[in-house]
């Protein structure tokens, strides 16, 4: 399991097994969790029980916790309280019972990169990692077999091997400062409100449908009871026409593709960035993906003239999407042996 602050991804060590994305945004109630975790385990029991359950965090952060160590200290609860034979994942990527949790909780938080890169490690021995997810982007080093990242958020976000900002729910203004509109292109500075969100973007673009829209639209509020029917590619426009103050009808469609398009832009240019750093820094030649977002990944790759390996062409789609599970239940496996 990966409990994160907007996910809860599930998955087990067989490749055609079982493997959920759940979206239970904790900060909004953190109680959801055990929701969540005891609809989990009934799926569970239709089926082959689970031998031991292996567990990576990063929900630790959320706001609803005034620290990470109470928000870690709750979701060992959670998982403990629902499942029996629970073991943790720690930064030096070792599985400790849920008493060794309790005795220091920050070793246990922002862990779920670190499973992922550590599956990767066993089988790619030099490579830069990238993992872009609904929130936020991993980009990591792995060298001679070895995990070369820092092993705290705030030390990853320092060096570039951390990116916060993803496929689904990053504010476009953050993204985007000014974008060019209109037929000349003329320079218009963003917003900065909460209008439209990156699924916006890549709904427009084709690369989500609605069914991938898994998180709120910023005008939910808006549409209750209904708001799946308005994940739909004209209100996305609308929602990235706001981001200039415009109306869809103000600046038509065109222009409302083009701010998707340097959203787009915007996030592969950044994690080139990134990329270009560790690859100058370790000599690494070669890019290996997972996450909804591979195909960012492949293009700040091919802009760099590097090898890019996507893992869904391994795993597939839905073990790719929630890949820090599949990995930490893989070495759990590998862990028993």
């Amino acid at each position: 399991m990966d409990v994160g602050g907007a996910n809860t991804k599930v998955a087990t060590s067989d490749v055609n097994g079982f493997v959920d994305t759940i979206y239970a945004p904790l900060w909004k109630n953190n109680a959801i969790l055990y929701d969540v975790l005891s609809g989990t385990k009934q799926k569970f029991e239709t089926g082959e029980e689970a031998e031991l359950i292996g567990v990576v965090m990063t929900g630790e952060l959320c706001d609803c916790f005034e620290t990470k160590r109470e928000g870690v200290l709750h979701i060992k609860r959670a998982v403990s309280t629902v499942f029996e034979n629970v073991k943790f994942f720690n930064t030096d990527c070792n599985f400790k019972d849920g008493s060794e949790v309790d005795k220091d909780p920050l070793s246990f938080a922002a862990t779920n990169w670190l499973a992922s890169a550590k599956l990767v490690s066993e089988q790619y021995r030099d490579a830069i990692f990238v993992d872009i997810g609904s929130t936020t982007t991993d980009v990591i080093p792995v060298v001679g077999g070895e995990i070369k990242a820092k092993r705290t958020d705030l030390e990853r976000l320092k060096s570039g091997e951390l990116i916060y900002s993803g496929i689904l729910r990053t504010n476009v203004a953050t993204l985007l400062k000014k974008v060019e509109i209109g037929e000349i292109g003329e320079v218009c500075k963003t917003s900065a409100e909460l209008f439209a969100i990156t699924a916006d973007a890549y709904l427009v673009l084709g690369y989500i449908n609605k069914d991938d829209y898994s998180c709120e639209s910023p005008d939910s509020h808006a549409f209750v009871g209904r708001e799946k029917e308005e994940k739909n590619r004209v209100s996305a426009m609308r929602r990235l026409a706001r981001v200039v103050c415009c109306d869809l009808e103000e600046i038509g469609e065109d222009s409302a593709v083009g701010i998707a398009e340097q959203v787009k832009e915007a996030q592969v240019a950044e994690l080139a960035a990134s990329i270009e750093r560790i690859k100058e820094k370790y000599g690494l030649k070669r890019v290996v993906s997972a996450g909804i977002g591979e195909f960012i990944a492949k293009e700040a790759a091919d802009s760099l003239n590097i090898g890019s390996l996507s893992l869904s062409s391994i795993y597939g789609k839905k073990i790719c999407a929630a890949f820090p599970a599949y990995a930490v239940a893989r070495l759990l496996e590998e862990h028993l042996c």
